[in-house]
Parts: C-alpha cells; sequence; structure tokens
C-alpha cells in the first residue's frame, strides 16, 4: 500500500514563493493498492488537490479509470477541488461518493447545493447522473470492504464480524470473495467541533499494513478507547497537526484542529509506527513548518519518552517511535506504508 499526496494544506489553499516545498493544496489523498479495482482510483477528500490529481490520470481514460471518493467532512477546504477536476465533467469516468451525513447533508446533498448559481456556473445536473452516492449513517459500526474483482460495498459491523468468525467469504457484487484477499476500511470519529468527520482506517489484508487517515482532528487531555482503537499499531498515522503549541493556547483552542504535540501523544499512546503530519496552516511557510512544527513534534516524543508518569498513566511500556519517524507531509509526496 502506497499514499499519495495531492494536497496537504487546510483551511485555505494558497500560492507563494515561501511554501513550494509544502505546497497550496487544500486537502487530498490518494490510498493506492493492490486490492482496488484496476483502474480504480481511491481518494480521500476532494479539496484543491483533486484537481491535479483529476488532471494527472487522464491518460488511463479507456482501462477502467473510475474514481471513489471517501469524504471525512464536507468545509469548503475538503470538497471545492471537485467542481475544477476534469473527472467531474468527463462522461466516460464514473465516481463513486461516499461520506457521513452532517445537519442532513449526505454527498449526494452536497454536490447538489455547491453546483448551483450564484456559487457555481454549472448546475449539479450536469454531473451527478454519472456518480453514484453512499450516505454512510452510524459509521462508527459500518465497515467498507474492497475486493479488486468484487469492488466496494459497506456492512454492518456485526455482519462482518459474524462472516469473520465463522471463515466465510464476503458477499460482495452477487459472488463471493475471500476476507484474506480485501482491504477493510474502518471508521471513527474525528474530534473537528460541531462537525460531523470521519477518520478512516485502511487495512490491507493480504499485507498487513495499516494507514490511518485523520484530519481535522483536535486532541483531548485523553485518548478515547474508540481513537485507540482505531489508531492502533498503525504503520502509518497522517494526522492533523495545524497549529503550533503557542498559537493553540492563545488563539485556536477549540477550532477542531491538532497539534504536534498532541498528535505524537496520540501516536505513542496507540503504538503508531510512522506519523505524517498534515492540514498545514495557510500562514505556514515552508520554513515554519520545518523550523517549528516538526522540531515541536520532535520535541514532544522526547518529553513524552523522559516523562516516567505519562508512561505509567497511559501504560506505555515502550515508546518505538524514533524523531526520523515523524515528518511533514508535502504536496505531491507519495509514502509507502
Amino acid at each position: 500500500m502506497k499514499v499519495k499526496v495531492w494536497g496537504a494544506r487546510g483551511s485555505i489553499s494558497i500560492s507563494n514563493a515561501n511554501s513550494i516545498r509544502a505546497g497550496g493544496n487544500t486537502t487530498c489523498y490518494e490510498v493506492i493498492s493492490e486490492c482496488l479495482p484496476p483502474g480504480t482510483k481511491l481518494m480521500i477528500d476532494s479539496g484543491t488537490g483533486f484537481v491535479p490529481a483529476g488532471w494527472h490520470y487522464l491518460s488511463e481514460m479507456g482501462q477502467g479509470l473510475k474514481y471513489v471518493l471517501l469524504y471525512t467532512h464536507y468545509h469548503w477546504d475538503h470538497v471545492l477541488g471537485l467542481t475544477l477536476a476534469p473527472p467531474t465533467f468527463i462522461d466516460q469516468i464514473p465516481m463513486e461518493l461516499y461520506g457521513p451525513r452532517d445537519e442532513g447533508y449526505g454527498p449526494k446533498e452536497v454536490v447538489q447545493y455547491i453546483f448551483k448559481r450564484p456559487f457555481f456556473p454549472v448546475d449539479a445536473k450536469r454531473v451527478t447522473y454519472k456518480m453514484k452516492f453512499h450516505t454512510i449513517d452510524d459509521f462508527d459500526v459500518h465497515i467498507m470492504v474492497v475486493h479488486p474483482k468484487g469492488g466496494f460495498a459497506v456492512l454492518n459491523l456485526d455482519q462482518f464480524n459474524m462472516l469473520l468468525s465463522a471463515k466465510k467469504q464476503i458477499p460482495l457484487r452477487r459472488k463471493k470473495y475471500d476476507i484474506s484477499e480485501c482491504m477493510i476500511i474502518r471508521m471513527a470519529k474525528a474530534n473537528h467541533g460541531n462537525a460531523t468527520c470521519i477518520s478512516y482506517r485502511f487495512e490491507e489484508i493480504p499485507t498487513g499494513k495499516v494507514f490511518v487517515f485523520c484530519s481535522d482532528h483536535e486532541d483531548t487531555v485523553g485518548v478515547s478507547l474508540e481513537l485507540r482503537r482505531h489508531f492502533s499499531n498503525a504503520d502509518l498515522l497522517v494526522i492533523d497537526a495545524q497549529y503550533d503549541q503557542q498559537k493553540y493556547i492563545n488563539q485556536t483552542t477549540g477550532f477542531g484542529h491538532g497539534t504536534p504535540y498532541g498528535v505524537v501523544k496520540q501516536g505513542v499512546v496507540c503504538h503508531v509506527k510512522r506519523i505524517g503530519l498534515t492540514h498545514h496552516d495557510p500562514g505556514s511557510v515552508d520554513t515554519f513548518l520545518e523550523n517549528k512544527i516538526l522540531p515541536e513534534a520532535v520535541e514532544a516524543l522526547k518529553q513524552l519518552r523522559s516523562n516516567e508518569k505519562f508512561r505509567h498513566d497511559y501504560h506505555v511500556d515502550d515508546i518505538i517511535l524514533t524523531d526520523q519517524d515523524v515528518f511533514l507531509c508535502y504536496d505531491y509526496a507519495e509514502y509507502e506504508v
């Protein structure tokens, strides 16, 4: 499994000479796996990074090119790229959109809202005919199953667990497939204030690799049991670390975004192997990210390593993270999970 970054910026896209390395595209990540059906591009969110992602794969038209979009939530910086990305407007490229229900809006209602005058010149009726929409209610008790031949399906957690315990095959598209050939996508609620926001956990069963994406998530004093299970032993956790500690304390507490310290604390508690910092603040230029945000994360790791009370309270026997295991996510970078 690999993860491709098409947009790692938060809040609003930017373009300036001081942010070339990190880039300015808002949230859009691609999950690359042999468990996906051939030609399927699995994207998390469609921030402005979805525009270059859409251009990039146009050469694969005629080869089964299809987009599956998993939405964390529907704030502008996570949806706006859909309005200008080529796949949206090309008849031959089917799209499936999955996401939570928030204030009565699922993926279909969101598309109908943003594709209408006076907000946008193209009416939703011109694009929705080629889209399939899946609103996931009670996402914490549902999972997604992906198979290279069977495609995508959403199952109740108890239904999946019964199949798993009975060592039965997964029914997909009127056929049955071995779970050992599938990718399992689990969901948990991120802490993003009053927004309903999903964190996605991708478990590639054939390789045992685990990738967790958790954008727009504010740290809390403790780490909930749900998130401990969700983050547990991830090979790669990409997580929101938008604000440095001082800004968070003085200004942005309650805004629904993370800090380097909070990110590392959660990673340590959950025995994560690597952490990628994302959702960079629009005001954080390259030098600030590299000389402030990343060093704060490394310093947090040092503090937690030497804090016996922390290790006792959170039952952390051994900290497997090293300084080199924490890094900044940059636009267009690709990471092996």
